[in-house]
């Protein structure tokens, strides 16, 4: 599985993630400045186009894009949603070491890359 990381997520966690042996991109990598702002459809769209998963805790607005794409009989490769009560990032360096860990592990648990459109929500690691 490859992921893109929304803009709430630390181009840092992208870093750690790449250095551990994942496909990780963020939007908050410099080379990924021209999606910084776009719509959140647009977004789950260039994931797809790229066979990369969104991670964001932007859950409503990209439910609601997953709707419009599979209501036009399109997919997408899939989107990991958290929620700030599970990871707060208001302690910057705890959540990056949180999210981190938790992407790890999902990653080695779901190697393979999947178009079918999964939603499916990060866990933290215990």
């Amino acid at each position: 599985m490859r992921l893109l990381l929304d803009e709430m997520v630390s181009a840092v966690v992208a870093e750690q993630l790449r250095h551990r042996g994942h496909d990780v991109v963020a939007v908050q990598d410099r080379d990924q400045a021209h999606l910084r702002g776009i719509d959140d459809c647009v977004l789950l769209s260039h994931g797809s186009d790229e066979r990369r998963a969104v991670v964001t805790d932007n859950a409503a607005d990209f439910f609601r894009c997953h709707q419009r794409r599979i209501g036009a009989g399109d997919s997408h490769h899939g989107l990991l949603l958290f929620t700030n009560d599970t990871f707060p990032r208001h302690r910057h360096d705890l959540f990056v070491s949180q999210v981190t860990a938790a992407l790890d592990q999902a990653l080695k648990a779901s190697p393979g890359d999947d178009g079918s459109g999964w939603i499916r929500w990060l866990t933290s690691v215990r």
